[in-house]
């Protein structure tokens, strides 16, 4: 062999050897890219399987409205196939007024604002109308038609009525509450100023306690209901049972027995204790042509002593 071709071969060998160690490279990244490709679809199958494991509702879909994912649970939820869904425009059935919020709240998502939450009324296949949770997220990376949001939806139906029975318990408390206050109030002004039918067109009123400004004016009213639902000719005020009773309490007295005449019955006043009587006469209070008697028992005799001539017409 001549030093040409000992060159030539030499030369062959060299490329040879250079064709065997990036043919190995080759192949070494061949099998990375298939290990690559395996543990991707590994991945993506894990991924998978995690979402659809999920009770939640999960979505996603461009700013058009195309939906690019559903998991198996909003299909179900909303009687669709996967094929009926990915790839088109799909919007739940939402009332006109939820939608309107919707739309409101759904306008706030941007890069300031990542995550918005809402929550609505839809309308199912079925015709039956539940409350949906969403948590909404904006679009991440690229921006454009093709930027996704993502959307994962809860049903919170049960939640929602149980906290509307909780409004309609705690309003008719409420009323309850109102109603047997009202009631009680009622009770206290009756035994605060009780009235008692005597005889026929005869009422007697018993005040017992500390009298005020206050009771003396609730007196007055139930006095005056009182005679005009008994059609009573005669009233029998008894304040054996008043302490103390004040110029101001005194003059509402008088006003009282002015109030009765107006409506054609006669006032007798029993029970007026030294004590009171002292008072009435150091504060110039004049009972004028009221009828006084010491007790009780005693302006009941002189009622029921008045004969019907007389009860129709106040005594003079």
């Amino acid at each position: 062999m001549n030093q040409g071709d000992a060159r030539t071969g030499t030369t062959a060998e060299a490329e040879l050897e250079r064709l065997r160690r990036r043919n190995a490279e080759l192949e070494q990244e061949l099998a990375e890219k298939q290990r690559v490709e395996v543990a991707l679809r590994e991945s993506e199958a894990r991924y998978r399987g995690i979402v659809e494991d999920q009770t939640e509702l999960i979505c996603r879909f461009r700013m058009d409205g195309t939906l690019t994912f559903v998991n198996d649970v909003y299909c179900r939820y909303f009687d669709k196939t996967r094929e009926e869904l990915v790839g088109h425009h799909f919007t739940p059935l939402v009332p006109d007024e939820d939608q309107r919020l919707l739309d409101q709240q759904f306008a706030k998502l941007g890069p300031g604002n990542p995550i918005v939450h809402t929550e609505h009324r839809v309308v199912r296949p079925d015709g039956s109308i539940r409350w949906m949770h969403w948590t909404n997220r904006a679009p991440l990376g690229e921006g454009g038609t093709h930027a996704e949001f993502q959307a994962i939806g809860v049903d919170v139906t049960d939640r929602r009525e149980a906290e509307d029975e909780v409004k309609r318990l705690n309003a008719e408390l409420e009323l309850r509450v109102a109603e047997k206050t009202m009631r009680l109030e009622q009770m206290v002004r009756e035994l605060s100023a009780p009235l008692m039918p005597v005889a026929d067109q005869v009422i007697a009123m018993p005040l017992i306690g500390f009298l005020d400004s206050a009771r003396a004016t609730a007196a007055l009213e139930t006095l005056l209901h009182g005679v005009v639902a008994h059609n009573a000719t005669t009233v029998v005020l008894d304040i054996t049972g008043v302490g103390v009773i004040d110029s101001q309490v005194a003059e509402a007295m008088i006003r009282l027995a002015k109030a009765v005449r107006l409506l054609g019955a006669q006032v007798v006043l029993t029970g007026i204790q030294p004590r009171i009587a002292q008072t009435l006469v150091a504060q110039g209070v004049s009972v004028g042509d009221i009828v006084t008697l010491r007790t009780l028992k005693e302006g009941i005799a002189f009622a029921l002593r008045r004969g019907p001539a007389d009860r129709r017409r106040p005594s003079r």
